[in-house]
Parts: structure tokens; C-alpha cells; sequence
């Protein structure tokens, strides 16, 4: 697979799906001896002058499956149930089958089909990470034939993508065993995931289990996957349902805290250290750099309060100045630190001064200084 010179071509031309912004770019490629058209939607908050990166979804069948990806994947992330990513689905109408050509003996890619595999690997994912500020972290969707193509991408010497969606894969039988064993040798952190549906193509629906049995036998801690039979919609009306199920197992560590994860955080020795080992893996797992979220601070208050762990207020008020300066979150903290280890004066003078900043997460100006008031009340100052 040789590496081609890439000439690119924006066509200027810029829709919206939600208040996600989409550019259509006309890609001229000399590995194809034409052009191809993608869509690319932005984050909502994309700033081209922000250095910050954001994981990419790259779908294939654009022409059909792009638009469901891309707004489940702005509402999802709206949602903060996954991160802000960008959606990239290139245009295979027309042209799919050859794209997808490979060998049926050793399960390579050929002819149309290797063109293809390095048109998308030597140009347009070079012209993407040229272009726009997309992170390390990359998810590949693929639905039947599609499907199967892209786990070829698993077999490349450089992983190009770390998360893999199969939807209704279409992939031989023969060709399963490899993937399961580069699956059990990967070293890099890699998801997995399968979904089909009951009234799904038989013989489709029977491939699907029958690789999601495979891979269950994969015992390899750098392999997460997952499998799903939904019970409603057929092999074009799944993928509704199955792509925010898919997206959300691939970034489930991402999600904040919930009723589940909340009894982790209150069985942990330190719910400080929890809550920052938690964002440090978010951001190694995916590229990010994302601030510990204010709800995420507020549930350690809670836990705090619940178990009367006063001490730890002091170190969640300099969680909260780190990740949230701009907030009162720091001064009340550290006022409730002080009032509960018998220290009034220096716990009033932290509520006063936590009216000069921000209200975050439920606690108002008004609550520090009623506080402020309340000991003054007691101690006579």
C-alpha cells in the first residue's frame, strides 16, 4: 500500500443538523483517479482557533447512514453522555461493492477495494487531522458489507481506529477466527461492538451471534466488547436504537457519575482520589482534556455530608478552584471544612468570600452568606 500525494477541494457548502454545523468537502484523490464527496459535522462548540481535540466517528455508507449517526451522536453528546466528537461519512453511493472488494481466501482487501482501504487510511484521514482538531481517539461504523470492511482496519500496522461498530456485520465465518485472534494479541485499548435485531436479515442476524460467541472468549484486558439483540426493527430500522447503545458502551467511562457509579464513589477509601482517577482515565482513554464536572464535585458533597467525612472538604475545594475557579464552589467548601473542624472565624471568612464568584451546582451566594450569618449568630462575632 503506497502513499499518494493528496490534493483536496472544499466545496463551500454548509448545512446544520440540530445546531451542529456540517461542511460538505469534494475530495480529489489520485489512489482513486476521481473525486468522493464526505460530510463532516463539527462539535457544537468548535472553535477552528481552539487547540483543543475531539474523537472523530468516521461512518461508512455516508450516504445513507450519516445523517443517523450524526444526530445521535450531537444529542448524545448534548446530553454529555459522550463527548463532543466530530462525524465524518463519506459517499459510497453507487460505488459500495467495489469499495468493499477483498479477497475471499485471505480476507484482504483487493483491487477496488484496496484502493479503497488506502484512500481512506493515506488521504482522508491524513487530510482530516490536517484540517480539523481531531484527536487520537477514533470510532469506525459500518452496517453489513460495510461492516466487514472495516475490520480490516484492525489487521493495519497503525490501529486507525479504537473503537469498531458492527452493525448486521456481513462478514464470512472463515475470516471470524482471525479477528477474534487479533483481538486476544492486540496491545492497544480497542471496543468492540455488535448489534443486530430480531427481525434482522436470518442470515445476518446468525453471523452476528455467532462472531459476538467468538469474541466472548477473548481474554484480553485491553478488549472491551459488547453485544446486542433488540427486539424491535429490521436490518435498516435497528440501527436507530443500536447506535446510541453501541456509542454509549464504547464511552461508558466517560458519562458522569450515576445512581450506579455512585455506590463505587461511596465504597471508595477516598472519594477525591476516585473522582480524579476517574477524569484522568477518561482523558488518557479518549484524548481529552476534560474539567471534572461540577455534578460529579456536587455528588462528593453529598457522600460527604452523608458519612460526615468533614476532613474531605478540604480537598474538594481545591478539586473545585483547579477545575472551577470561577465558582463560590471553593470558598464554601472550604467554609464547611472549617466550621466542621471547629474553626468559625476562618469558616466566615470563606463563606464571605465566596459571594464574590459564581453560583455552581445548587449552592447560591445566598447559602454562604445565611451560613456566614448563622455562626456569627452563635459565636457572638
Amino acid at each position: 500500500m503506497k502513499t499518494f500525494i493528496l490534493s483536496v477541494f472544499l466545496i463551500v457548502s454548509v448545512t446544520n443538523i440540530g445546531s451542529a454545523q456540517v461542511e460538505n468537502v469534494s475530495v480529489n484523490s489520485r489512489i482513486l483517479e476521481g473525486s468522493r464527496e464526505i460530510k463532516v459535522q463539527l462539535p457544537r462548540n468548535y472553535d477552528f482557533n481552539n487547540k483543543r481535540t475531539y474523537p472523530l466517528i468516521f461512518v461508512f455508507d455516508g450516504h445513507y447512514l450519516f445523517e443517523p449517526v450524526a444526530g445521535i451522536v450531537d444529542y448524545l453528546s448534548y446530553w454529555d453522555e459522550i463527548p463532543e466528537s466530530f462525524v465524518v461519512g463519506i459517499n459510497q453511493s453507487g460505488s459500495r461493492i467495489s469499495d468493499g472488494k477483498f479477497d475471499k481466501n485471505d480476507f484482504l482487501p483487493i483491487g477496488s477495494g484496496a484502493m479503497f482501504f488506502d484512500f481512506i487510511q493515506l488521504e482522508v484521514m491524513k487530510y482530516l487531522k490536517e484540517n480539523y482538531n481531531i484527536g487520537e481517539f477514533s470510532v469506525v461504523v459500518g452496517h453489513d458489507y460495510m461492516a466487514n470492511f472495516a475490520n480490516f482496519y484492525l489487521f493495519s500496522k497503525k490501529t486507525e481506529f479504537q473503537g469498531y461498530i458492527n452493525l448486521s456485520p456481513d462478514i464470512p465465518e472463515d475470516f471470524m477466527p482471525y479477528i477474534k485472534d487479533n483481538l486476544e494479541l492486540s496491545k492497544d485499548k480497542l471496543w468492540y461492538s455488535l448489534s443486530t435485531a430480531k427481525d434482522d436479515v436470518p442470515f445476518l442476524q446468525e453471523k452476528t451471534k455467532k462472531l459476538s460467541e467468538l469474541i466472548s472468549e477473548v481474554e484480553n484486558k485491553m478488549i472491551t466488547t459488547s453485544y446486542k439483540m433488540f427486539e424491535t426493527g429490521n436490518h435498516y430500522t435497528f440501527v436507530v436504537n443500536a447506535l446510541p447503545f453501541n456509542l454509549m458502551e464504547i464511552f461508558s467511562p466517560y458519562r458522569p457519575i450515576d445512581n450506579t457509579e455512585y455506590i463505587l464513589l461511596s465504597e471508595a477509601e477516598d472519594p477525591n482520589d476516585y473522582l480524579i482517577k476517574k477524569y484522568e482515565q477518561i482523558n488518557e482513554l479518549y484524548d481529552l482534556e476534560e474539567k471534572i464536572r461540577i455534578g460529579d464535585i456536587i455528588k462528593v458533597n453529598k457522600l460527604i455530608k452523608e458519612k460526615e467525612t468533614w476532613e474531605l472538604y478540604k480537598d474538594l475545594a481545591r478539586i473545585a478552584k483547579e477545575n472551577h475557579p470561577e465558582t463560590l464552589l471553593y470558598d464554601y467548601f472550604l467554609g464547611r471544612y472549617f466550621q466542621k473542624i471547629g474553626q468559625p472565624k476562618r469558616a466566615i471568612k470563606a463563606y464571605q468570600s465566596a459571594y464574590s464568584y459564581e453560583e455552581a451546582g445548587g449552592i447560591t451566594k445566598d447559602m454562604a452568606i445565611e451560613e456566614a450569618n448563622r455562626l456569627k449568630d452563635i459565636f457572638g462575632y
